[in-house]
């Protein structure tokens, strides 16, 4: 059984011609073989060295921006697959500041009505303490909401 570097409950929409794929995914046929087109003639490794357990240095460059580093093989037997996923802020070392208000702290103190909570706030600059993420998005989330509505009710 192959092992799949993409983590999804949802399986990915299928299809034998790239314009099949785009009509599946809702997007013009023209830009997405375009795309594939452009990314295969900048991915020229040998597919050879392919190793998805190690960067492997099958690169695509040239005019590809973001320049890719590793695992790149040119795109060229069906089926073609579109995963459909989510990007998400997984945790971050060094968010935004905040105080123990839950207010963004900018570079004069707290921006009036801005709170943040969760993944995208700061503390921990260079360590984390394990396991402490979703309680301190439950805290400061709960004292963030609460500040929002003070405010309204203030104005």
């Amino acid at each position: 059984m192959a092992i799949s570097a993409i983590r999804s409950d949802v399986p990915p929409y299928q299809s034998p011609s790239l314009r099949g794929l785009a009509a599946q995914i809702g997007i013009p046929a023209r830009n997405l073989i375009e795309t594939v087109k452009e990314f295969n003639a900048a991915a020229t490794g040998d597919p050879a060295r392919f190793d998805a357990s190690r960067c492997d240095g099958l690169a695509a460059a040239g005019t590809l921006m973001p320049p890719k580093s590793n695992w790149a093989r040119a795109l060229t037997k069906p089926p073609f697959l579109a995963y459909p996923l989510v990007g998400a802020v997984a945790y971050t070392f060094g968010g935004l500041a905040t105080s123990e208000k839950a207010e963004v702290l900018g570079g004069q103190g707290p921006i009036s009505g801005l709170y943040a909570a969760g993944e995208t706030t700061g503390h921990f600059y260079g360590t984390a303490p394990n396991a402490v993420a979703v309680l301190r998005a439950l805290v400061f989330g709960k004292i963030a909401g609460r500040e929002a509505v003070d405010f309204l009710h203030r104005r």
